[in-house]
């Protein structure tokens, strides 16, 4: 990084070496089978849906936090179940916390946009994870350009995007009212099959006043996931009884109305974009 960071932690609790070319991996010497094991135990208490088990996971993730503060992941799982039980405040801090303390580690050689931090490095995840719930954490907040600042260091960081980042910066742009930019991160992803970039593509075009590319993007999008475009032109968006928590059916009306949900309000906005839809599923239906 450019400006000089802050180390959170001694050196002996968490670092970044170098592992190939540009290609780091976060080192935690002291986290081994009996940490990971009493997160996971600390982790199945959250998830059995036991109203009890909330305050026993809470206090299982400070206790391993007190002893390894150096515990990413620890910080990203107990900032879920905070937001997840109204704590948003205390949930945005602990984000705040776990991404201060990655960040940290960076060294001074070390720039985003040249070097990364691979996904497939499994000791990478947690910062990644964390760093994308700050992100997430920031859209709530209302703070998009925080949060698209946020997203475009991961898109960095991780140009594979194994979490899906580029929905969400596609999002932020949408919302700065940069269409340039959404069509620039989905050209990015040429083959992308997802509903927010190829639709986002779509949207962006029109936006920009292009028409016969829109057609293009738009025919290609229809001809993948056609109920999204069915869903885009509806009057009235009910929840579809497919719905799963957790869980997106490629292609299925759950997509579908997922990406209304996400993404309609630039829909609406933009004027005559829907009934372009419209049209062009009248004459191709």
């Amino acid at each position: 990084m450019k400006e000089e960071t802050q180390r959170r932690l001694p050196e002996e609790l968490l670092s970044l070496r170098l592992v190939g070319d540009n290609q780091w991996e976060f080192v935690y010497p002291r986290i081994g089978q009996q940490q990971w094991e009493q997160f996971y135990e600390v982790q199945d208490l959250w998830s059995s849906g036991i109203e009890s088990n909330i305050s026993k996971s809470e206090r299982g993730y400070r206790s391993l936090l007190k002893t390894y503060p150096e515990f990413i992941d620890a910080y990203h799982h107990l900032a879920i179940l905070l937001d997840e039980t109204d704590r948003s405040q205390q949930a945005f801090k602990m984000w705040q916390r776990a991404v201060d303390i990655g960040l940290g580690c960076f060294p001074l050689n070390f720039s985003i946009g040249q070097d990364l931090l691979p996904w497939l490095l499994l000791n990478n995840r947690p910062f990644l994870r964390a760093y994308h719930g700050l992100g997430l954490a920031m859209m709530d907040r209302g703070a998009i350009k925080d949060a698209l600042s946020i997203f475009t260091a991961l898109l960095s960081l991780n140009p594979d995007d194994n979490q899906g980042i580029r929905s969400m910066a596609i999002h932020c742009n949408f919302a700065l009212n940069r269409p340039w930019e959404v069509l620039g991160t989905s050209q990015q992803h040429p083959e992308d099959t997802m509903s927010g970039v190829i639709y986002g593509r779509v949207l962006a075009l029109y936006q920009m006043g292009l028409e016969e590319e829109t057609k293009t993007a738009l025919h290609e999008a229809v001809e993948y996931l056609p109920l999204v475009a069915k869903e885009i032109v509806k009057k009235r968006h009910r929840q579809p009884k497919e719905l799963y928590s957790g869980y997106i059916t490629v292609g299925g009306p759950d997509e579908a109305y997922h990406y209304w949900i996400e993404y309609g309000q630039y829909w609406k906005s933009t004027p005559g974009a829907i009934d372009f839809i419209r049209d062009y599923l009248t004459k191709n239906g």
